[in-house]
């Protein structure tokens, strides 16, 4: 008798999905972060033909996430705080919560907060793990150093691409 290998078991339940696509973007991330600000002819002169496929060194370490990850985290972290209060008290303005999430971020970064109202406690801001500065964009620094008041936009003139790339737990609430 033989036996075929099903596959991997299919996700069921929101938070298993909310658990692979936020490992499923570490994961690429940690892939990419060692060629992130290389251009296509460096990386394939460091890893040949093939380019990158494993694992490379890349801020201390071996599969080290870089700041997008930590900022998917806070928006993730922000995102279920938010759901939390609105399932207590009723109401919630997320851009508020989530901003206060940003704040915590800023402070794993060794910035500091101008807007004084930041909760210091999450369940992120212990990892000390996350307090390393990974290259995070000086667009998304400045946005965040200048914050007078959470829950109003930025105001930059930034076309970068870095709110893409941790909208991921946005989706995922919805």
């Amino acid at each position: 008798m033989t036996t075929t290998d099903p596959g991997p078991a299919p996700l069921t339940g929101t938070a298993e999905r909310f658990r692979g696509c936020l490992l499923g973007g570490a994961i690429g991330d940690a892939l990419g972060a060692p060629v992130e600000f290389d251009s296509r002819t460096d990386i394939l002169r460091r890893f040949g033909p093939e380019g990158i496929a494993d694992y490379a060194a890349a801020y201390g370490g071996l599969g080290t996430i870089t700041d997008d990850t930590q900022m998917t985290l806070f928006t993730a972290e922000g995102l279920i705080r938010g759901w939390v209060r609105l399932q207590v008290r009723g109401s919630v303005f997320y851009p508020t919560v989530v901003g206060h999430a940003y704040g915590r971020w800023l402070l794993t970064q060794g910035e500091h907060v101008r807007h004084g109202d930041v909760p210091p406690t999450g369940w992120l801001i212990d990892h000390r793990e996350l307090h390393s500065r990974r290259a995070p964009g000086t667009t998304c620094l400045s946005a965040l150093r200048e914050v007078t008041e959470f829950g109003r936009p930025a105001d930059n003139s930034s076309k970068g691409c870095g709110g893409v790339m941790r909208v991921a737990p946005v989706a995922l609430l919805g």
